[in-house]
């Protein structure tokens, strides 16, 4: 009996620790949160630059406030293993917010560590498909690896 009571105790334990770290600070919409506030604080022009899909969400980011929170940010609504689509509000626009999962560890599989992609404003309605975005990621990881590989034999 004893045994038993113990056994539920720590799998009750376990469980509640895995859906605070999935559900918690480990998930995507707290990650968007964090790294969407972050990049407003900065206002790096570049980094901006590199994240928007378009000049208008490019235009709008750099308007709004070093200080702007972002207001919300929804559940998942669409796309695959890699990349999600989530919609989150910053002052008056909703953004379109890609985000993509870093790493491939068997860590990550359980606790998956998403990146701001690409966001936008979407003022056309027209919004990239997840393929289109795929392709894009995939190219430039492998432009960051050839690159990595260009250094590492400069430097033999």
């Amino acid at each position: 009996m004893r045994k038993t009571f113990i056994f539920i105790v720590v799998l009750f334990l376990m469980g509640g620790a895995y859906l605070y770290l999935r559900f918690g600070p480990l998930s995507p919409q707290h990650e968007l949160k964090r790294q969407l506030e972050h990049i407003i604080h900065e206002h790096n022009q570049a980094n901006i630059q590199a994240l928007s899909l378009d000049e208008p969400t490019t235009e709008y980011l750099l308007e709004l406030p070093t200080d702007a929170v972002v207001e919300s940010a929804t559940d998942f609504q669409g796309g695959s293993e890699q990349i999600g689509y989530l919609v989150s509000r910053v002052g008056v626009k909703p953004l379109h917010v890609y985000m993509t999962v870093t790493t491939k560890s068997l860590y990550h599989k359980l606790f998956p560590k998403w990146t701001l992609l690409k966001i936008t404003i979407a003022p056309n309605g027209t919004l990239p498909s997840i393929r289109e975005l795929q392709k894009s990621a995939e190219s430039e990881r492998n432009q960051v690896v050839a690159e990595e590989i260009i250094k590492w034999g400069e430097g033999v």
